[in-house]
C-alpha cells in the first residue's frame, strides 16, 4: 500500500510541474491551470498523507467510499463541461473570423480587379 501511496504521489507532482512548465512555455494558458494545479495538488496531499482522508470524511460527511467516488466524478464531469464550453466558444471564434478572412479577400479581389480594368 505504501508503494502504491508513494507512487500516486510522485505522479501528482509530475503532473503539477507539468502544468508549470505547459504554463511558461505558453501551451497552457493560467485560467486553465488552475484546476490541473489543484487537482494534481490535492492528490498529492491526500497520497502522501492518508490520514487526512478520514479528517476531511468527518468534515463532509462523506463516510463510504462510494460516495467520495461521486463526488470525484462529479467533479471531473463539471471539469469536462468546462473545457467542452471553451472549446464550444473557440470553435464559434474560429468560425466567425474564417467568415470575415474570407469576405475582406473576396473585397481585397474586386479592388484589385476595379484597380485593373
Amino acid at each position: 500500500m505504501l508503494r502504491m501511496q508513494i507512487f500516486v504521489g510522485i505522479i501528482s507532482l509530475v503532473l503539477f510541474a507539468l502544468t508549470f512548465e505547459f504554463i511558461r512555455k505558453k501551451i497552457l494558458r493560467e485560467e486553465y491551470s488552475i484546476l490541473w494545479l489543484f487537482t494534481s495538488l490535492s492528490i498529492a496531499i491526500l497520497s502522501l498523507w492518508p490520514q487526512m482522508v478520514p479528517l476531511i470524511s468527518k468534515i463532509t460527511g462523506f463516510y463510504y467510499v462510494t460516495a467520495l467516488l461521486l463526488v470525484i466524478t462529479i467533479f471531473l464531469v463539471a471539469l469536462l463541461m468546462h473545457f467542452s464550453i471553451v472549446i464550444s466558444k473557440i470553435k464559434d471564434v474560429n468560425k466567425e473570423l474564417i467568415q470575415r478572412h474570407g469576405l475582406l479577400e473576396l473585397r481585397i479581389r474586386e479592388m484589385e480587379q476595379k484597380k485593373s480594368s
